[in-house]
């Protein structure tokens, strides 16, 4: 029992900096959310208990990384499309300036 009570706060701890994690994403708070990430991780990679309120708590954190990688890849698919326009920007400006 003490060990799934360890548990149980040590997913919490994880649920808790996932949630944090969710919040940079949405506020574009790229280098927080990295260091929620590195925080978070040892939580998440050691041995959790088995009973009903462990796996809820792994599934809620599963649902939140989820939404954080579309929300992450959103981001980067948007900061791709700034830089090609940029760069075909430059392109065109090089090429009508040569001679």
């Amino acid at each position: 029992a003490c060990d799934q009570r360890v548990s149980t706060d040590i997913l919490e701890r994880a649920l808790q900096l996932t949630r944090g994690m969710l919040a940079a994403a949405h506020a574009q708070e790229w280098s927080r959310l990295i260091e929620l990430e590195a925080e978070r991780e040892p939580l998440l990679v050691r041995r959790h208990a088995s009973d009903p309120a462990s796996l809820a708590q792994l599934d809620e954190i599963l649902a939140y990384d989820r939404q954080l990688q579309a929300i992450v890849g959103s981001a980067r698919d948007l900061a791709a499309g700034q830089w090609q326009r940029e760069t075909d920007r430059a392109r065109a400006i090089a090429a009508y300036a040569q001679p």
